[in-house]
């Protein structure tokens, strides 16, 4: 439906039921089966009816061109200074949209009012009526023919006035409260400003828009976004059709689907447009939406191909910012303590255990710091990793002892003896001490990936070469043979794999058992240990 403002006097637009005479009329069929196979909701039904009127009024004047009344069991519908033909509403396809100058538009196709008359009448015995201009319709049905076969065919039945209204009114009967409610939601799923569903703009430019969410709750039938369902809002081409969890609503007025149903939004097609918004937005929009996003800085993709991660919209919103040295200042001002840390892949061991070791000093420090991805290092935060290494963190190693050396070859002729087959095809590699007081660690190995996987005598493959293995001095005690050895064990196992690894903990197990089989003799090699001691003595 499309506005075109006319020069004659308003006449009243106090609707009763078309009582006419059917030899005044004329019945266009428009062959559209009744039975044609469609089913839309009565918010469908609304929806589409409004669209009409939203798009002959368009969002700016909604408030002020636009009006409803509810009059006993009747819902008048009312476009103020709005005519058009009623032809455009007999063909299928056909749409004012089309060639309007007009910039955006929440309809397209030229069919939303015939599907939704046929449902209105077919499916929830709505009686359907409309005026304009000269003209005044019923909606209706007529029988045709097809091949000798009787169907029926939605119609209209069509009056001819000699005055001209300048409104054009629809009207729905009979209509319940319940009808009303969804109408009602129906209305609020339309963006214009003075929609109560939105609070304070953050910022408006062509086809981009950006809100707070208002303290108005959403209608209980309101356009959501399944499994992902919030206050936050999704306004693509003036309609909402998706749902998030936070308090904002992004507009994009000209979204232009080809899916004619206009179903809700998947979270992957949210986030698709609220990337593209976050593309275009100023420092200050950018930093108020990211205050918004608060748990999501840290968001990650958890797959290779992540449609429904954060992780971009955040290091977009984190360059904007960066951008501009009075935000990215006041942005510091306001979170001092952020951290940055990357995102280790899984085949990274040396990474990983790296990380896990500034894990474990991060939470011994009083400053109450929060990890952040890597966008944020547009805003000159420092990395975990960086920082754990500068304040000495890291665990550290040295070279051992005479005394710690005679301690690590009872350890070394151990796994020569019992463990070789199992655990290697070449030396072993050298054992140092970790010299960190503070660490939680009682052994660590720094892991190599392998290009090609390394068979072991025994048959298992080795994915990773270990330059070196380290244990916590205190372990070279009297007593301590069985803790020394485990923890040795456990940082060479790591030859074939991570902690998480199947084939890791395969080693173990298999590890396990041939201690088990040849405990009398670990016994020996634990008396070679304790008298260690009493030689120097």
């Amino acid at each position: 439906m499309a506005s075109t403002l006319s020069n004659v006097n308003l006449t009243n637009t106090n609707n009763t039921h078309l009582i006419k005479s059917d030899n005044d009329s004329e019945l266009i069929s428009l062959n559209l089966i009744f039975t044609y196979p469609v089913q839309w909701s009565k918010y469908k039904v609304m929806r589409d009816f409004l669209q009409n009127f939203f798009d002959a009024v368009g969002p700016d004047k909604w408030k002020d061109r636009f009006s409803y009344r509810r009059e006993g069991n009747s819902l008048f519908l009312i476009g103020h200074d709005v005519s058009f033909s009623y032809d455009w509403l007999i063909h299928i396809g056909a749409s004012t949209k089309r060639n309007s100058d007009q910039e955006y538009y929440a309809g397209y196709f030229g069919e939303g009012f015939k599907i939704a008359s046929l449902c209105a009448l077919r499916d929830y015995n709505w009686h359907i009526e409309m005026k304009s201009k000269d003209w005044e319709l019923e909606v209706i049905t007529t029988d045709i023919t097809v091949d000798q076969e009787s169907l029926k065919s939605l119609a209209y039945r069509v009056w001819r006035k000699h005055t001209e209204e300048r409104d054009s009114v629809l009207t729905i009967s009979p209509i319940d409260d319940n009808g009303m409610e969804i109408f009602k939601c129906a209305m609020l799923s339309f963006f214009y400003k003075g929609n109560p569903l939105l609070g304070k703009e953050i910022c408006s430019a062509g086809p981009i828009a950006l809100y707070y969410r208002s303290d108005i709750e959403k209608p209980e039938a309101y356009p959501y976004t399944s499994q992902y369902y919030g206050n936050g809002i999704i306004f693509a081409g003036f309609q909402a059709l998706g749902s998030h969890p936070y308090d904002l609503v992004f507009c994009v007025h000209n979204y232009r689907s080809r899916d004619r149903e206009r179903h809700n939004f998947f979270r992957m097609h949210v986030i698709e447009i609220v990337n593209s918004i976050a593309s275009s937005l100023s420092p200050d929009a950018a930093y108020q939406v990211l205050v918004v996003l608060k748990d999501k800085w840290y968001d990650y993709p958890k797959k290779r191909y992540d449609f429904e991660t954060w992780y971009a919209i955040v290091k977009q919103l984190t360059s904007i910012i960066g951008s501009s040295s009075e935000h990215k200042d006041k942005w510091k001002k306001a979170y001092p303590n952020l951290l940055v840390a990357r995102a280790i892949e899984k085949q990274d061991i040396p990474g990983r255990n790296k990380r896990s070791q500034a894990k474990i000093w991060l939470e011994n420090q009083l400053t109450n710091y929060r990890l952040v991805q890597n966008g944020f290092l547009a805003l000159d935060y420092p990395e975990l990793e960086e920082l754990c290494e500068k304040h000495g963190g890291f665990t550290l190693t040295r070279i051992p002892t005479e005394l710690e050396r005679r301690y690590i070859s009872i350890l070394e002729q151990t796994v020569e003896a019992l463990y070789s087959p199992f655990l290697y095809n070449q030396e072993i590699p050298p054992c140092y001490v970790i010299k960190n007081k503070k660490s939680v660690w009682q052994g660590m190995a720094n892991c190599i990936k392998l290009n090609n996987p390394v068979k072991t005598a025994a048959g298992y493959k080795m994915r990773y070469r270990l330059p070196y293995v380290a244990l916590k001095h205190y372990l070279f005690k009297k007593g301590l043979f069985g803790n020394a050895l485990s923890t040795y064990l456990h940082e060479l196992s790591h030859s074939f794999g991570g902690h998480k690894s199947k084939h890791f903990i395969r080693a173990l197990s298999d590890i396990l058992e041939i201690s088990l089989v040849n405990a009398p003799l670990l016994t020996q090699f634990e008396k070679l240990w304790d008298k260690i001691k009493e030689d120097e003595k």
